[in-house]
Protein backbone atom coordinates (compact mmCIF):
# COMPACT_ATOMS: atom_id res chain seq x y z
CA UNK A 1 0.00 0.00 0.00
CA UNK A 2 1.12 3.41 -0.95
CA UNK A 3 1.52 5.22 2.28
CA UNK A 4 1.56 8.68 0.30
CA UNK A 5 -1.75 7.61 -0.60
CA UNK A 6 -2.86 7.12 2.65
CA UNK A 7 -1.85 10.21 3.96
CA UNK A 8 -3.62 12.20 1.17
CA UNK A 9 -6.66 10.29 2.01
CA UNK A 10 -6.15 11.17 5.24
CA UNK A 11 -6.17 15.05 4.29
CA UNK A 12 -9.81 14.43 2.92
CA UNK A 13 -11.12 13.17 6.00
CA UNK A 14 -13.93 15.77 6.49
CA UNK A 15 -14.47 17.59 10.42
CA UNK A 16 -17.25 16.44 12.47
CA UNK A 17 -20.16 15.83 10.60
CA UNK A 18 -23.59 14.56 11.84
CA UNK A 19 -23.97 10.86 11.20
CA UNK A 20 -24.84 9.57 8.44
CA UNK A 21 -27.10 6.49 8.77
CA UNK A 22 -28.99 8.91 11.20
CA UNK A 23 -29.76 11.39 8.20
CA UNK A 24 -31.09 7.81 6.25
CA UNK A 25 -33.32 7.30 9.37
CA UNK A 26 -34.76 10.72 9.03
CA UNK A 27 -34.86 10.25 5.11
CA UNK A 28 -36.80 7.13 5.86
CA UNK A 29 -39.37 8.84 7.69
CA UNK A 30 -39.87 11.70 5.56
CA UNK A 31 -40.55 9.08 2.34
CA UNK A 32 -43.19 7.39 5.26
CA UNK A 33 -44.78 10.85 5.50
CA UNK A 34 -46.11 10.65 1.67
CA UNK A 35 -47.48 8.15 -1.19
CA UNK A 36 -45.23 7.76 -3.79
CA UNK A 37 -47.51 8.55 -7.48
CA UNK A 38 -47.55 6.31 -10.52
CA UNK A 39 -47.06 7.95 -14.24
CA UNK A 40 -50.08 7.52 -16.39
CA UNK A 41 -48.08 4.61 -18.36
CA UNK A 42 -48.67 2.06 -15.47
CA UNK A 43 -52.20 3.64 -14.47
CA UNK A 44 -53.73 3.17 -17.91
CA UNK A 45 -51.89 -0.52 -18.53
CA UNK A 46 -55.10 -1.96 -17.01
CA UNK A 47 -53.08 -3.83 -14.44
CA UNK A 48 -50.30 -5.55 -16.68
CA UNK A 49 -47.43 -3.32 -15.01
CA UNK A 50 -47.72 -2.44 -11.24
CA UNK A 51 -44.40 -0.22 -11.71
CA UNK A 52 -42.00 0.47 -14.67
CA UNK A 53 -39.73 -2.71 -13.58
CA UNK A 54 -42.51 -4.76 -14.81
CA UNK A 55 -41.96 -3.69 -18.65
CA UNK A 56 -38.62 -3.71 -17.98
CA UNK A 57 -38.65 -7.23 -17.52
CA UNK A 58 -41.12 -7.82 -19.84
CA UNK A 59 -38.72 -6.24 -22.67
CA UNK A 60 -35.74 -8.99 -20.94
CA UNK A 61 -37.78 -11.74 -21.34
CA UNK A 62 -39.13 -11.19 -24.93
CA UNK A 63 -35.66 -9.42 -26.25
CA UNK A 64 -37.39 -6.35 -26.89
CA UNK A 65 -35.62 -2.74 -26.06
CA UNK A 66 -36.19 -0.35 -23.37
CA UNK A 67 -35.86 2.70 -25.60
CA UNK A 68 -35.26 6.24 -23.90
CA UNK A 69 -35.42 9.85 -25.30
CA UNK A 70 -33.60 12.37 -23.60
CA UNK A 71 -35.66 15.63 -23.74
CA UNK A 72 -35.07 19.32 -22.28
CA UNK A 73 -36.46 22.07 -24.43
CA UNK A 74 -36.74 26.03 -23.88
CA UNK A 75 -39.74 25.97 -21.24
CA UNK A 76 -42.07 24.17 -19.43
CA UNK A 77 -44.60 24.40 -22.09
CA UNK A 78 -42.93 23.14 -24.75
CA UNK A 79 -41.34 20.41 -22.49
CA UNK A 80 -44.90 19.30 -21.90
CA UNK A 81 -45.75 19.72 -25.50
CA UNK A 82 -43.06 17.98 -26.87
CA UNK A 83 -43.81 14.82 -24.28
CA UNK A 84 -47.50 14.67 -26.28
CA UNK A 85 -46.09 15.21 -29.23
CA UNK A 86 -43.42 11.97 -28.65
CA UNK A 87 -46.59 10.04 -28.04
CA UNK A 88 -48.17 10.78 -30.97
CA UNK A 89 -45.29 9.83 -32.95
CA UNK A 90 -45.40 6.65 -31.50
CA UNK A 91 -49.13 6.02 -31.97
CA UNK A 92 -48.70 7.09 -35.93
CA UNK A 93 -45.31 5.08 -36.46
CA UNK A 94 -46.36 2.37 -33.88
CA UNK A 95 -42.67 2.40 -33.19
CA UNK A 96 -42.92 1.66 -29.03
CA UNK A 97 -41.30 3.99 -26.86
CA UNK A 98 -42.51 4.53 -23.25
CA UNK A 99 -39.15 6.32 -21.47
CA UNK A 100 -39.03 9.97 -21.47
CA UNK A 101 -36.09 11.07 -19.28
CA UNK A 102 -36.42 14.98 -18.30
CA UNK A 103 -33.22 17.35 -18.71
CA UNK A 104 -34.88 20.37 -17.01
CA UNK A 105 -32.18 23.28 -16.26
CA UNK A 106 -29.60 22.98 -13.37
CA UNK A 107 -31.76 25.98 -12.20
CA UNK A 108 -33.50 23.37 -10.62
CA UNK A 109 -31.22 21.92 -8.39
CA UNK A 110 -30.61 25.11 -6.49
CA UNK A 111 -32.93 26.27 -3.81
CA UNK A 112 -35.20 29.41 -5.06
CA UNK A 113 -33.67 32.29 -3.34
CA UNK A 114 -30.09 30.83 -5.25
CA UNK A 115 -31.19 31.08 -8.81
CA UNK A 116 -31.20 34.81 -9.50
CA UNK A 117 -27.46 35.09 -9.77
CA UNK A 118 -26.56 31.55 -11.10
CA UNK A 119 -25.78 31.63 -15.28
CA UNK A 120 -28.97 30.72 -17.01
CA UNK A 121 -28.70 27.47 -18.91
CA UNK A 122 -30.19 26.48 -21.95
CA UNK A 123 -33.04 24.15 -20.75
CA UNK A 124 -36.56 24.92 -18.66
CA UNK A 125 -36.87 25.30 -14.75
CA UNK A 126 -39.47 23.28 -12.74
CA UNK A 127 -40.67 25.92 -10.07
CA UNK A 128 -42.98 23.57 -7.99
CA UNK A 129 -45.28 20.18 -7.42
CA UNK A 130 -47.76 21.17 -10.20
CA UNK A 131 -45.25 21.53 -12.91
CA UNK A 132 -44.11 18.11 -12.22
CA UNK A 133 -47.62 17.06 -12.10
CA UNK A 134 -48.09 18.84 -15.71
CA UNK A 135 -44.92 16.24 -16.89
CA UNK A 136 -46.34 13.06 -16.00
CA UNK A 137 -49.86 13.84 -16.81
CA UNK A 138 -49.31 14.68 -20.40
CA UNK A 139 -49.18 11.49 -22.34
CA UNK A 140 -49.61 7.55 -21.02
CA UNK A 141 -45.71 7.29 -20.61
CA UNK A 142 -43.18 6.98 -17.71
CA UNK A 143 -41.71 10.14 -17.28
CA UNK A 144 -38.09 10.61 -15.35
CA UNK A 145 -36.51 12.97 -13.56
CA UNK A 146 -32.57 12.26 -13.26
CA UNK A 147 -30.18 15.16 -13.72
CA UNK A 148 -30.29 18.30 -11.45
CA UNK A 149 -32.25 16.19 -8.41
CA UNK A 150 -31.04 13.66 -6.30
CA UNK A 151 -27.62 14.83 -5.51
CA UNK A 152 -28.11 18.73 -5.60
CA UNK A 153 -28.56 21.39 -3.29
CA UNK A 154 -32.10 21.69 -3.34
CA UNK A 155 -32.44 17.32 -2.87
CA UNK A 156 -35.15 17.12 -0.61
CA UNK A 157 -37.76 19.00 -2.16
CA UNK A 158 -36.58 17.67 -6.00
CA UNK A 159 -36.63 13.94 -4.98
CA UNK A 160 -39.78 14.59 -2.75
CA UNK A 161 -41.74 16.06 -5.92
CA UNK A 162 -40.33 13.64 -8.65
CA UNK A 163 -41.54 10.39 -6.37
CA UNK A 164 -45.19 12.10 -5.29
CA UNK A 165 -45.18 12.00 -9.29
CA UNK A 166 -43.95 8.85 -10.00
CA UNK A 167 -40.71 9.17 -11.29
CA UNK A 168 -39.31 5.43 -11.17
CA UNK A 169 -35.53 6.81 -11.29
CA UNK A 170 -34.04 9.62 -9.89
CA UNK A 171 -30.56 10.76 -10.22
CA UNK A 172 -27.75 11.28 -11.20
CA UNK A 173 -25.84 10.19 -8.49
CA UNK A 174 -22.57 10.47 -10.07
CA UNK A 175 -23.40 13.71 -10.10
CA UNK A 176 -22.77 14.50 -6.90
CA UNK A 177 -19.26 16.10 -7.85
CA UNK A 178 -20.96 18.58 -9.85
CA UNK A 179 -20.66 22.64 -8.89
CA UNK A 180 -23.68 24.66 -8.58
CA UNK A 181 -23.28 28.25 -8.57
CA UNK A 182 -23.42 30.55 -5.49
CA UNK A 183 -24.20 27.39 -3.26
CA UNK A 184 -20.69 26.41 -1.61
CA UNK A 185 -22.24 24.63 1.38
CA UNK A 186 -21.03 21.35 1.15
CA UNK A 187 -21.83 19.70 4.64
CA UNK A 188 -25.66 20.93 4.02
CA UNK A 189 -25.74 20.20 0.87
CA UNK A 190 -24.68 16.00 1.17
CA UNK A 191 -26.54 15.76 4.28
CA UNK A 192 -29.31 16.63 2.27
CA UNK A 193 -28.23 14.44 -0.14
CA UNK A 194 -28.33 11.59 2.23
CA UNK A 195 -31.31 12.28 3.80
CA UNK A 196 -32.77 12.12 0.02
CA UNK A 197 -31.26 8.59 -0.14
CA UNK A 198 -32.99 7.90 2.74
CA UNK A 199 -36.24 8.84 1.55
CA UNK A 200 -35.57 6.85 -1.91
CA UNK A 201 -34.91 3.75 0.49
CA UNK A 202 -38.67 3.92 2.20
CA UNK A 203 -39.53 3.56 -1.57
CA UNK A 204 -37.63 0.49 -1.99
CA UNK A 205 -40.24 -1.87 -2.29
CA UNK A 206 -41.78 0.15 -4.80
CA UNK A 207 -39.03 -0.82 -7.00
CA UNK A 208 -38.12 3.37 -7.04
CA UNK A 209 -34.35 3.12 -7.86
CA UNK A 210 -31.57 5.90 -7.50
CA UNK A 211 -30.32 6.19 -10.69
CA UNK A 212 -26.47 6.94 -12.12
CA UNK A 213 -25.12 8.20 -15.08
CA UNK A 214 -21.83 7.07 -14.49
CA UNK A 215 -19.96 9.25 -17.61
CA UNK A 216 -21.02 12.11 -15.59
CA UNK A 217 -19.01 11.75 -12.92
CA UNK A 218 -15.52 10.27 -11.56
CA UNK A 219 -15.56 8.02 -14.62
CA UNK A 220 -15.19 10.06 -17.34
CA UNK A 221 -11.94 11.06 -15.97
CA UNK A 222 -10.78 7.30 -16.28
CA UNK A 223 -8.28 6.42 -18.64
CA UNK A 224 -9.67 2.12 -18.04
CA UNK A 225 -12.79 0.84 -18.93
CA UNK A 226 -12.66 -1.67 -15.91
CA UNK A 227 -12.30 1.23 -13.46
CA UNK A 228 -16.00 2.57 -14.70
CA UNK A 229 -16.49 -0.98 -13.17
CA UNK A 230 -14.76 -0.37 -9.34
CA UNK A 231 -16.26 2.95 -9.22
CA UNK A 232 -19.77 1.59 -9.72
CA UNK A 233 -19.47 -0.83 -7.52
CA UNK A 234 -18.20 2.15 -4.36
CA UNK A 235 -21.52 4.00 -5.63
CA UNK A 236 -23.47 0.76 -5.43
CA UNK A 237 -22.10 -0.12 -2.16
CA UNK A 238 -22.85 3.64 -0.34
CA UNK A 239 -26.44 3.27 -1.93
CA UNK A 240 -27.52 0.28 -1.20
CA UNK A 241 -25.47 -1.13 1.54
CA UNK A 242 -25.49 1.85 3.61
CA UNK A 243 -28.55 3.77 2.62
CA UNK A 244 -30.78 0.91 2.04
CA UNK A 245 -32.02 2.24 -1.58
CA UNK A 246 -32.14 0.50 -5.04
CA UNK A 247 -29.29 1.43 -7.78
CA UNK A 248 -29.55 1.46 -11.40
CA UNK A 249 -26.93 2.15 -14.13
CA UNK A 250 -26.66 4.27 -17.11
CA UNK A 251 -23.30 4.96 -19.29
CA UNK A 252 -21.99 5.09 -22.50
CA UNK A 253 -21.55 8.55 -23.92
CA UNK A 254 -17.94 8.83 -23.36
CA UNK A 255 -16.71 5.46 -24.83
CA UNK A 256 -17.49 4.99 -28.44
CA UNK A 257 -16.13 1.21 -29.55
CA UNK A 258 -18.44 -1.35 -29.29
CA UNK A 259 -16.45 -4.29 -27.70
CA UNK A 260 -15.85 -2.21 -24.62
CA UNK A 261 -19.14 -0.75 -24.72
CA UNK A 262 -21.21 -4.12 -24.39
CA UNK A 263 -18.63 -5.34 -22.01
CA UNK A 264 -19.15 -2.93 -19.26
CA UNK A 265 -22.53 -3.81 -19.35
CA UNK A 266 -22.05 -7.64 -18.94
CA UNK A 267 -19.35 -6.98 -16.26
CA UNK A 268 -22.21 -4.71 -14.29
CA UNK A 269 -25.03 -7.09 -15.13
CA UNK A 270 -22.97 -9.81 -14.19
CA UNK A 271 -21.74 -8.00 -10.48
CA UNK A 272 -24.80 -6.20 -9.88
CA UNK A 273 -28.22 -7.40 -11.49
CA UNK A 274 -30.69 -9.74 -9.72
CA UNK A 275 -33.66 -11.60 -10.37
CA UNK A 276 -35.73 -9.46 -8.76
CA UNK A 277 -33.83 -6.15 -10.16
CA UNK A 278 -31.68 -5.59 -13.19
CA UNK A 279 -28.98 -2.54 -12.40
CA UNK A 280 -28.75 -1.60 -16.08
CA UNK A 281 -30.69 0.72 -17.53
CA UNK A 282 -29.85 2.27 -20.82
CA UNK A 283 -26.20 2.91 -22.97
CA UNK A 284 -26.68 6.29 -23.95
CA UNK A 285 -25.23 7.04 -27.84
CA UNK A 286 -21.41 7.55 -27.62
CA UNK A 287 -20.61 11.41 -28.63
CA UNK A 288 -17.20 11.55 -29.54
CA UNK A 289 -17.63 9.81 -33.06
CA UNK A 290 -19.80 12.22 -34.57
CA UNK A 291 -18.86 14.44 -37.09
CA UNK A 292 -19.43 18.43 -37.31
CA UNK A 293 -20.56 18.83 -40.84
CA UNK A 294 -22.05 16.58 -43.41
CA UNK A 295 -23.97 15.89 -40.23
CA UNK A 296 -26.15 13.31 -41.82
CA UNK A 297 -23.87 11.29 -42.19
CA UNK A 298 -23.72 10.58 -38.28
CA UNK A 299 -26.34 8.22 -39.02
CA UNK A 300 -23.97 5.66 -40.07
CA UNK A 301 -21.92 5.22 -36.98
CA UNK A 302 -25.31 5.57 -34.83
CA UNK A 303 -27.19 2.69 -36.62
CA UNK A 304 -24.34 0.48 -36.67
CA UNK A 305 -24.05 0.62 -33.14
CA UNK A 306 -27.50 0.85 -31.91
CA UNK A 307 -27.22 -2.55 -34.23
CA UNK A 308 -24.50 -3.96 -32.35
CA UNK A 309 -26.64 -2.90 -28.76
CA UNK A 310 -29.96 -4.54 -30.37
CA UNK A 311 -28.04 -8.06 -30.71
CA UNK A 312 -25.86 -8.03 -27.03
CA UNK A 313 -29.30 -7.41 -25.32
CA UNK A 314 -30.68 -10.08 -27.59
CA UNK A 315 -28.32 -12.72 -26.39
CA UNK A 316 -27.16 -11.37 -22.62
CA UNK A 317 -31.22 -10.11 -21.74
CA UNK A 318 -29.10 -7.72 -19.01
CA UNK A 319 -32.40 -5.28 -19.79
CA UNK A 320 -30.32 -2.59 -21.71
CA UNK A 321 -31.89 0.14 -23.00
CA UNK A 322 -30.74 2.11 -25.60
CA UNK A 323 -30.94 6.15 -25.81
CA UNK A 324 -29.92 7.24 -28.94
CA UNK A 325 -28.20 10.73 -29.51
CA UNK A 326 -29.24 12.88 -32.25
CA UNK A 327 -27.27 13.29 -35.40
CA UNK A 328 -26.39 16.97 -34.51
CA UNK A 329 -24.64 16.20 -31.41
CA UNK A 330 -21.87 17.93 -31.87
CA UNK A 331 -23.04 21.16 -32.66
CA UNK A 332 -26.26 21.83 -30.74
CA UNK A 333 -29.08 21.13 -28.33
CA UNK A 334 -30.98 18.31 -30.68
CA UNK A 335 -34.89 19.74 -31.55
CA UNK A 336 -37.48 17.32 -30.73
CA UNK A 337 -37.91 16.76 -34.78
CA UNK A 338 -34.27 15.22 -34.51
CA UNK A 339 -34.71 13.29 -31.44
CA UNK A 340 -37.61 11.76 -33.18
CA UNK A 341 -35.24 11.18 -36.35
CA UNK A 342 -32.78 9.39 -34.72
CA UNK A 343 -35.44 7.36 -32.11
CA UNK A 344 -36.90 5.87 -35.52
CA UNK A 345 -34.04 5.14 -37.39
CA UNK A 346 -33.22 2.69 -34.05
CA UNK A 347 -36.16 1.44 -34.17
CA UNK A 348 -36.20 -0.27 -37.73
CA UNK A 349 -32.66 -1.57 -37.07
CA UNK A 350 -34.41 -3.20 -34.46
CA UNK A 351 -37.02 -4.75 -36.90
CA UNK A 352 -33.87 -6.48 -38.68
CA UNK A 353 -31.47 -7.15 -35.90
CA UNK A 354 -32.92 -11.16 -35.78
CA UNK A 355 -31.70 -11.80 -38.69
CA UNK A 356 -28.19 -10.84 -37.72
CA UNK A 357 -28.15 -13.52 -34.48
CA UNK A 358 -27.02 -16.22 -36.16
CA UNK A 359 -23.78 -14.86 -37.06
CA UNK A 360 -22.74 -13.34 -33.94
CA UNK A 361 -20.00 -14.91 -31.68
CA UNK A 362 -19.54 -12.88 -28.58
CA UNK A 363 -16.91 -14.96 -27.26
CA UNK A 364 -14.77 -11.64 -27.23
CA UNK A 365 -17.57 -9.77 -25.05
CA UNK A 366 -17.24 -12.46 -22.47
CA UNK A 367 -13.58 -12.54 -22.10
CA UNK A 368 -13.54 -8.66 -22.16
CA UNK A 369 -16.40 -8.69 -19.37
CA UNK A 370 -14.49 -11.48 -16.99
CA UNK A 371 -11.61 -9.41 -16.88
CA UNK A 372 -13.52 -6.37 -16.26
CA UNK A 373 -14.98 -7.54 -13.47
CA UNK A 374 -12.38 -8.94 -12.01
CA UNK A 375 -10.46 -5.37 -12.26
CA UNK A 376 -13.14 -3.37 -11.09
CA UNK A 377 -13.81 -5.69 -8.43
CA UNK A 378 -10.38 -5.09 -7.13
CA UNK A 379 -10.70 -1.36 -7.79
CA UNK A 380 -13.12 -1.42 -5.15
CA UNK A 381 -11.43 -3.83 -2.87
CA UNK A 382 -8.33 -1.55 -2.60
CA UNK A 383 -9.91 1.77 -2.36
CA UNK A 384 -11.99 0.06 0.72
CA UNK A 385 -9.08 -0.82 1.87
CA UNK A 386 -7.52 2.20 1.79
CA UNK A 387 -10.32 4.15 2.86
CA UNK A 388 -10.48 2.40 6.32
CA UNK A 389 -6.39 2.51 6.61
CA UNK A 390 -6.95 5.99 6.55
CA UNK A 391 -9.47 6.55 9.00
CA UNK A 392 -11.81 6.93 6.96
CA UNK A 393 -15.42 5.75 8.35
CA UNK A 394 -16.67 3.30 5.41
CA UNK A 395 -19.87 2.82 7.39
CA UNK A 396 -20.93 6.38 7.20
CA UNK A 397 -22.65 7.40 3.81
CA UNK A 398 -21.38 11.11 4.56
CA UNK A 399 -18.68 10.70 5.06
CA UNK A 400 -17.83 8.52 2.18
CA UNK A 401 -19.52 10.97 0.17
CA UNK A 402 -17.20 14.13 1.73
CA UNK A 403 -14.10 12.67 1.30
CA UNK A 404 -14.89 11.37 -2.57
CA UNK A 405 -15.93 14.95 -3.20
CA UNK A 406 -12.83 16.05 -2.33
CA UNK A 407 -10.69 13.45 -3.86
CA UNK A 408 -9.32 14.52 -7.16
CA UNK A 409 -10.72 12.36 -9.93
CA UNK A 410 -7.58 11.53 -11.53
CA UNK A 411 -5.60 10.51 -8.58
CA UNK A 412 -8.50 8.61 -7.47
CA UNK A 413 -8.19 6.26 -10.43
CA UNK A 414 -4.53 6.36 -10.21
CA UNK A 415 -4.82 5.56 -6.52
CA UNK A 416 -6.55 2.37 -6.59
CA UNK A 417 -6.27 0.78 -10.53
CA UNK A 418 -4.87 -2.81 -9.92
CA UNK A 419 -1.24 -1.28 -12.10
CA UNK A 420 -0.62 1.22 -9.86
CA UNK A 421 -2.11 0.46 -6.26
CA UNK A 422 0.91 0.42 -4.17
CA UNK A 423 3.23 1.46 -6.65
CA UNK A 424 5.87 4.32 -7.04
CA UNK A 425 4.78 4.83 -10.49
CA UNK A 426 1.18 6.61 -11.23
CA UNK A 427 0.92 5.72 -14.59
CA UNK A 428 -2.42 3.80 -15.17
CA UNK A 429 -2.04 1.03 -17.52
CA UNK A 430 -5.41 -0.13 -18.89
CA UNK A 431 -6.63 -3.46 -19.32
CA UNK A 432 -9.30 -2.44 -22.20
CA UNK A 433 -8.63 1.82 -22.93
CA UNK A 434 -11.45 4.20 -22.77
CA UNK A 435 -11.93 6.07 -26.21
CA UNK A 436 -12.09 9.38 -24.85
CA UNK A 437 -9.04 9.53 -22.77
CA UNK A 438 -6.64 8.14 -25.56
CA UNK A 439 -8.58 10.41 -28.29
CA UNK A 440 -7.95 13.90 -26.10
CA UNK A 441 -3.90 12.48 -25.69
CA UNK A 442 -4.08 11.54 -29.24
CA UNK A 443 -5.41 15.55 -29.84
CA UNK A 444 -3.17 16.79 -27.96
CA UNK A 445 -0.24 15.17 -29.67
CA UNK A 446 -1.40 16.17 -33.00
CA UNK A 447 -1.98 19.67 -32.47
CA UNK A 448 1.43 19.97 -30.51
CA UNK A 449 3.14 18.61 -33.67
CA UNK A 450 1.24 21.32 -35.85
CA UNK A 451 2.37 24.38 -33.58
CA UNK A 452 5.78 22.86 -33.70
CA UNK A 453 5.63 22.56 -37.77
CA UNK A 454 4.89 26.55 -37.64
CA UNK A 455 7.41 27.32 -34.96
CA UNK A 456 5.12 28.11 -32.28
CA UNK A 457 7.22 25.93 -29.79
CA UNK A 458 7.94 28.13 -26.61
CA UNK A 459 6.26 30.82 -28.04
CA UNK A 460 4.31 31.70 -24.77
CA UNK A 461 7.47 30.62 -22.85
CA UNK A 462 7.20 32.31 -19.16
CA UNK A 463 3.23 33.22 -19.83
CA UNK A 464 1.00 31.87 -16.80
CA UNK A 465 -2.22 31.44 -17.39
CA UNK A 466 -5.42 30.17 -15.12
CA UNK A 467 -7.55 27.59 -16.87
CA UNK A 468 -10.82 26.26 -15.28
CA UNK A 469 -13.98 24.45 -16.82
CA UNK A 470 -17.59 26.11 -16.39
CA UNK A 471 -19.51 22.86 -15.78
CA UNK A 472 -18.16 19.36 -14.96
CA UNK A 473 -16.62 18.84 -18.43
CA UNK A 474 -12.94 17.84 -17.87
CA UNK A 475 -11.31 16.58 -21.04
CA UNK A 476 -11.22 20.24 -23.12
CA UNK A 477 -9.36 21.52 -20.56
CA UNK A 478 -6.99 19.18 -19.80
CA UNK A 479 -6.37 19.29 -23.72
CA UNK A 480 -5.73 23.13 -23.42
CA UNK A 481 -3.09 22.58 -20.34
CA UNK A 482 -1.29 19.83 -22.24
CA UNK A 483 -1.28 22.31 -25.74
CA UNK A 484 0.04 25.33 -23.79
CA UNK A 485 1.91 23.83 -21.25
CA UNK A 486 3.73 22.18 -24.31
CA UNK A 487 3.93 25.35 -25.80
CA UNK A 488 5.92 26.78 -22.30
CA UNK A 489 3.31 28.33 -20.67
CA UNK A 490 2.74 28.11 -16.69
CA UNK A 491 -0.53 26.93 -16.96
CA UNK A 492 -2.89 26.70 -13.41
CA UNK A 493 -5.23 24.37 -13.88
CA UNK A 494 -8.25 25.60 -11.63
CA UNK A 495 -10.24 21.89 -12.51
CA UNK A 496 -14.18 22.05 -13.18
CA UNK A 497 -17.53 23.84 -11.35
CA UNK A 498 -15.77 26.57 -11.03
CA UNK A 499 -18.03 29.65 -10.70
CA UNK A 500 -16.86 33.07 -12.79
CA UNK A 501 -15.92 34.62 -9.07
CA UNK A 502 -13.36 31.43 -7.81
CA UNK A 503 -12.06 32.06 -11.03
CA UNK A 504 -10.95 35.68 -10.95
CA UNK A 505 -10.24 34.97 -7.26
CA UNK A 506 -7.95 32.38 -8.35
CA UNK A 507 -6.52 34.37 -10.75
CA UNK A 508 -5.82 37.24 -8.33
CA UNK A 509 -3.91 34.90 -5.89
CA UNK A 510 -1.79 33.71 -8.77
CA UNK A 511 -1.38 37.42 -9.97
CA UNK A 512 -2.45 36.04 -13.74
CA UNK A 513 -4.48 38.63 -15.87
CA UNK A 514 -4.97 35.58 -18.79
CA UNK A 515 -7.65 32.84 -18.11
CA UNK A 516 -8.81 30.48 -20.61
CA UNK A 517 -12.56 29.04 -19.93
CA UNK A 518 -14.12 25.77 -20.97
CA UNK A 519 -18.12 26.55 -21.23
CA UNK A 520 -20.84 23.82 -22.07
CA UNK A 521 -24.93 23.58 -21.41
CA UNK A 522 -25.30 26.66 -22.67
CA UNK A 523 -23.86 28.72 -20.03
CA UNK A 524 -21.06 30.51 -22.35
CA UNK A 525 -23.18 33.96 -22.80
CA UNK A 526 -24.28 34.67 -18.95
CA UNK A 527 -20.64 33.03 -17.71
CA UNK A 528 -18.55 35.83 -19.70
CA UNK A 529 -21.35 39.00 -18.66
CA UNK A 530 -20.51 37.45 -15.00
CA UNK A 531 -17.14 37.48 -15.49
CA UNK A 532 -17.01 41.30 -17.34
CA UNK A 533 -19.20 42.50 -14.50
CA UNK A 534 -16.77 40.96 -11.68
CA UNK A 535 -13.64 42.20 -13.85
CA UNK A 536 -15.66 45.92 -13.93
CA UNK A 537 -16.16 46.07 -9.75
CA UNK A 538 -12.46 44.87 -9.29
CA UNK A 539 -11.51 47.46 -11.74
CA UNK A 540 -8.95 44.87 -13.29
CA UNK A 541 -8.23 43.95 -16.92
CA UNK A 542 -8.06 40.31 -17.69
CA UNK A 543 -7.35 38.87 -21.20
CA UNK A 544 -10.34 36.33 -21.21
CA UNK A 545 -10.46 32.88 -23.75
CA UNK A 546 -12.96 30.76 -23.74
CA UNK A 547 -13.95 27.33 -25.89
CA UNK A 548 -16.56 24.48 -25.96
CA UNK A 549 -19.98 24.54 -26.89
CA UNK A 550 -20.70 28.91 -27.26
CA UNK A 551 -23.86 28.48 -27.38
CA UNK A 552 -27.41 29.72 -25.60
CA UNK A 553 -30.67 30.58 -25.72
CA UNK A 554 -31.46 33.79 -26.43
CA UNK A 555 -35.00 35.66 -25.96
CA UNK A 556 -37.82 35.03 -28.11
CA UNK A 557 -35.69 32.20 -29.41
CA UNK A 558 -36.55 28.04 -28.22
CA UNK A 559 -33.36 26.74 -29.76
CA UNK A 560 -29.91 27.13 -28.99
CA UNK A 561 -27.82 29.91 -31.02
CA UNK A 562 -24.13 30.03 -31.84
CA UNK A 563 -23.01 33.33 -29.63
CA UNK A 564 -19.31 32.91 -29.83
CA UNK A 565 -19.13 36.25 -32.27
CA UNK A 566 -21.35 37.65 -29.16
CA UNK A 567 -18.93 36.81 -26.86
CA UNK A 568 -15.78 38.47 -28.80
CA UNK A 569 -18.26 41.55 -29.34
CA UNK A 570 -17.75 41.76 -26.03
CA UNK A 571 -13.66 41.73 -25.19
CA UNK A 572 -13.47 37.86 -24.74
CA UNK A 573 -11.44 35.61 -27.18
CA UNK A 574 -14.10 33.31 -28.28
CA UNK A 575 -12.14 31.67 -30.86
CA UNK A 576 -12.86 28.07 -29.76
CA UNK A 577 -9.05 27.02 -31.63
CA UNK A 578 -6.08 26.19 -29.81
CA UNK A 579 -3.69 27.57 -32.62
CA UNK A 580 -5.63 31.20 -32.63
CA UNK A 581 -4.92 30.65 -28.46
CA UNK A 582 -1.72 30.24 -28.51
CA UNK A 583 -0.74 32.92 -31.25
CA UNK A 584 -2.76 35.88 -29.14
CA UNK A 585 -0.33 34.97 -26.64
CA UNK A 586 2.39 34.38 -27.91
CA UNK A 587 1.93 38.37 -29.38
CA UNK A 588 0.49 39.54 -26.19
CA UNK A 589 3.94 38.26 -24.93
CA UNK A 590 6.16 39.91 -27.07
CA UNK A 591 4.91 43.74 -26.51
Amino acid sequence: MNMETIEYIKSLKPEPHQNGNELVKAGMEIGKSFQAGRSRFIRESNGKYSCHMDYKKECMREGKIDWNILLGLATLEEQVDGIQKIYEFTRRTGLELHDIQCIPSGLVGLPKEYRENAPATTSYVIEELADYEKHIEAAPMDIFFNDHHLVVPNAIETTINALKVGSPRIGEFSQFTWGYPGFDDDLKRYSDMITAFGIMASKRDEMFTIETYLDDGFPGYFMDCSSYIGYALLEHYICCELCGARYSISYGGLLSEGDTRIAIAVALHQLLSTEEQPVLTYINGSTNMQWDHDIHGNYGTSCQEMLFEILAEKHYHMGLGINPVSITEKIAVPTLQELLDIFAAGKRVEEKADEWMAFMDFSKIDDMAEVMAREGKAFFENAMESFKQAGIDTEDPLEMLLVIKKFNPIKFEQAFHSTTYGQESAEVKPFYPTVLGRQTMEMRDSIIKELNAEGLNGSIAGKKIVIASGDAHTYGILLVEGVLSAMGADVINGGVDMDPVDVLDLADEEEVSCIGISCHNGQALDYGKQMLQLAEERKKTYCVFMGGKLNSILPGHSEPTEIDGMLRDMGINAYNDLKDTVTILKDMTQE
